[in-house]
């Protein structure tokens, strides 16, 4: 069974699909409702909803469908990432559907000296993880023009200097990107501009964070990934925060070795990154929220038995809307790090 059958499956049995994931839901229509099981099961009972004719989903309170695909298998991977406490993988995902659909699939010994054949599913498995390993991400051709620094976040705090220095700038040209603010995203080595990200500047215009180009995968980067290379060298130290403005604060009171995962989930890609780079230490400075605190006890389960993890005191709701001033108090007990 290929993908795309797959996935017709999984589709025609939403309802298997959501009593297997242990959610509780409501039917109305062509639409299934619950709690989002992905960011916490407990704020809102229509948070999630499910469109059963395009097999598509979406988290009304915290747009968790941005951390991972908005299909049947980006919701099977958010839910089993969310229950266990550590990121699932694709290859997981495919495995579970497995045994919930009773796909057989089974390993045919021919002589002792031949090799195992493998079942379809692990096939799949071996040719996404060969596709990722060799994935190329070409640099973008913007087509739009912006004005840098950008005037939002000056008003909101940030100094012009460093905006120019992330060469972050308002786009008020007509068009995908239109009143919004644009945050460049680069590759490892900083030699191109792989993505954009478009925060709103009009609270209409939604959703309030956009990527561009379409499709752009955001699991492959950590952002300021290039800048903060040097730093963490000589520091053997990695500041890890949720958003790209708490990695300007930091960069505002001299930290030059903090990156940003885009939201609260460590990717497995963004895991194997972190892994490879010279490092101790790490200092998490998730949101000082519920899906921060959830984000620390992931990474502490992620990162635990490999490096010192330090858990700073937030006097915010998250790094960018602190003042310089506390951000300084905050780092006077990580000298050294950064």
């Amino acid at each position: 069974m290929d993908l795309k059958n797959l996935k017709k499956k999984l589709n025609e049995n939403p309802e298997l699909i959501f009593k297997k994931l242990g959610i509780k839901y409501e039917l109305f229509g062509d639409n299934i409702y619950c709690p989002c099981p992905i960011h916490e099961s407990s704020d809102n009972p229509k948070a999630l909803s499910f469109a059963i004719d395009r097999g598509i989903w979406k988290c009304w309170t915290r747009d968790c469908q941005h951390h991972y695909q908005n299909d049947v298998f980006g919701l099977i991977m958010g839910t089993l990432s969310s229950q266990s406490g550590e990121q699932k993988t694709f290859s997981d995902v495919l495995k579970w559907c497995k045994n919930v659909l009773n796909i057989s699939g089974g390993y045919n010994k021919v002589k002792d000296q031949d090799p195992i054949a493998e079942d379809p599913f692990i096939n799949i498995v071996h040719l996404l993880t060969q596709k990722n390993k060799t994935i190329e991400h070409n640099s973008l051709d913007i087509k739009f023009t912006y004005s840098c620094p950008s005037s939002y976040f000056y008003d909101r705090g940030f100094k012009k200097n460093t905006l120019k220095y992330f060469n972050v700038g308002d786009c008020l040209e007509k068009g995908t990107m239109y009143e919004r603010c644009i945050i460049p995203i680069h590759n490892d080595d900083g030699s191109k501009i792989v993505g954009i990200l478009g925060r709103a500047i009009k609270e209409y215009r939604q959703p309030k964070f956009l990527f561009y180009p379409k499709g752009f995968d955001k699991r492959y980067f950590l952002y300021n990934y290039h800048r903060a290379l040097e730093q963490i060298k000589k520091t053997n130290t990695l500041f890890i925060v949720e958003g790209q403005g708490d990695v300007w604060r930091l960069y505002e009171s001299g930290v030059k070795n903090a990156v940003s995962i885009f939201g609260k989930t460590i990717t497995k890609e963004q895991e194997n990154k972190i892994n490879s780079l010279p490092i101790t230490h790490l200092v998490v400075l998730t949101d000082n929220d519920q899906a921060g605190r959830e984000s620390k006890i992931q990474i502490k389960r992620q990162f635990g038995r490999m490096y010192k993890i330090t858990f700073p005191k937030l006097t915010s709701k998250d790094v960018g809307d602190m003042k310089t001033k506390d951000v300084n108090k905050l780092l006077e007990s990580l000298k050294g790090c950064y």
